[in-house]
């Protein structure tokens, strides 16, 4: 897919005694749409303020476009990282802010920005502390679309939208993105809306990486058996078996492997069912929040 616009080495970034980021290493190539997904602390804000040169890293190296970003106008200038509660001057106006995005950012496209303004009902009189949560997101969403960086990161941007609104937050950026190509890391906890936007995941937990694939591999990376439970117990041994659970009908395992025709037809000679694990699906399993079988402990 071309350069790399980042790269990260073996990054950490300690908190005191928190690790938020612990021996980091990835790459994002140039013009792809990335999913960076992992549950609430896991290090997702820490490495894309450490990408946009709003922190400091604590060890390792990271770069954008070939430099490291603190201080680094000609690295700064090219990239864009919006959230859902940027703390503006809350007596500012939206027109007042995208003046300063104009200003700011030689891509900005104000025509575009003017066109989403009226497309999510919002006035350029407004001020911003009058903008609920939801329309909050939405404004320093099409803040960050509008200015067409060579690196857009948007760090749970639809956070507070209601699901219309979500729907075509990502119809939109997915059109704009066809036709001004450009690397997007959009950072969330969730995966089942996003899924269709994206091209690359980008799961990390705890701070260190669990798994980085184009979505489409990921799909096929694994499938669930269902059945008895000496069937899935004798099909699943030798496998990567990633979740095994016993139910009041049946068992399953999720098996982290691609499924080719012999396990296919060695699970049908089981009796199993077989099918697919959602990508979304799949993150939980890899980071081990899926916590069912630890209930009982709570009664």
């Amino acid at each position: 897919m071309g350069n790399d616009v980042v790269k990260t080495i073996d990054l950490h970034k300690h908190f005191g005694k928190t690790k938020a980021l612990d021996g980091l290493s990835v790459n994002i190539a140039e013009n792809s749409i990335t999913g960076l997904i992992g549950r609430n602390g896991s290090g997702k804000t820490t490495l894309l303020k450490i990408l946009a040169g709003q922190l400091d890293k604590t060890g390792g190296d990271a770069l954008v476009f070939g430099g490291r970003p603190a201080d680094n106008l000609p690295v700064l200038n090219r990239l864009v990282y919006t959230y859902h509660n940027v703390p503006y001057e809350p007596s500012l106006s939206l027109n007042t802010i995208l003046y300063a995005y104009r200003t700011m950012f030689a891509n900005f496209d104000a025509d575009f920005a003017d066109r989403l303004m009226k497309y999510f009902d919002l006035r350029g009189k407004m001020k911003y502390k009058q903008l609920s949560q939801g329309m909050g997101s939405i404004f320093n969403f099409l803040c960050a679309l509008s200015s067409r960086s060579d690196l857009t990161m948007l760090d749970e941007p639809v956070l507070g939208m209601d699901v219309t609104v979500r729907k075509s937050a990502y119809e939109i950026l997915l059109r704009d993105y066809s036709e001004h190509p450009r690397t997007i890391i959009i950072s969330s906890h969730l995966l089942s809306e996003l899924e269709v936007t994206l091209s690359d995941l980008l799961l990390i937990e705890q701070g260190a990486l669990v798994l980085h694939a184009p979505i489409d591999d990921i799909r096929n990376s694994a499938y669930r058996v269902d059945g008895s439970p000496s069937a899935v117990d004798s099909f699943a041994a030798g496998k990567r078996t990633i979740a095994r659970k016993s139910g009041e009908l049946s068992d399953l395992a999720v098996v982290y492997e691609p499924l080719d025709e012999t396990a296919a037809a060695s699970a049908r000679a089981r009796g199993l069912t077989v099918s697919p694990v959602r990508a979304e699906d799949l993150c939980v399993y890899l980071t081990r929040q899926n916590k069912e079988d630890e209930f009982e402990c709570l009664w």
